[in-house]
């Protein structure tokens, strides 16, 4: 890279008119600083006009409708309500379904199974010591 600080310093000492100058005849046959020439000349075109352009229109924040199960304040309708009370019934129903399948599950009812028909034997029994039927054989009562 060129040192240009030697000749930074001689253009710093120029007169206005005389840096014209110098701009003036060091672009005047270079097609890429044709517009620095035309200052340098004086022959710049009056500054382009643009056009005015209005302001962004401001739009307010979207307010969103409520969800067709819900009133405007927000209430859950009578439908939601219900719609939500057979979904929460269905997957109750499901899940008891579900436990019933697994070997835990399974396992569970047979004990419960195996309760039931312990407490109508015992019962079975404490309704004929009751009656003073213990020797009979049932049927013959």
């Amino acid at each position: 890279m060129v040192d240009n600080s030697d000749a930074l310093a001689w253009l710093r000492t120029l007169t206005d008119q005389e840096l014209r100058d110098v701009v003036r005849d060091v672009t005047a046959d270079r097609p890429g600083l044709a517009a620095l020439h035309a200052a340098a000349v004086g022959n710049v075109p009056p500054p382009v006009q643009l056009p005015a352009v209005a302001p962004a229109p401001v739009i307010a924040p979207t307010v969103q409708a409520p969800a067709p199960d819900y009133t405007d304040a927000g209430v859950p309708t009578l439908d939601r309500v219900r719609d939500k009370i057979d979904q929460r019934f269905g997957t109750s129903l499901g899940r008891r379904e579900l436990d019933k399948s697994t070997p835990a599950g399974q396992s569970l009812q047979e004990q419960w199974d195996a309760r039931e028909k312990a407490g109508r034997e015992r019962l079975e029994e404490i309704r004929r010591s009751v009656h003073g039927t213990e020797d009979k054989p049932k049927g013959t009562e």
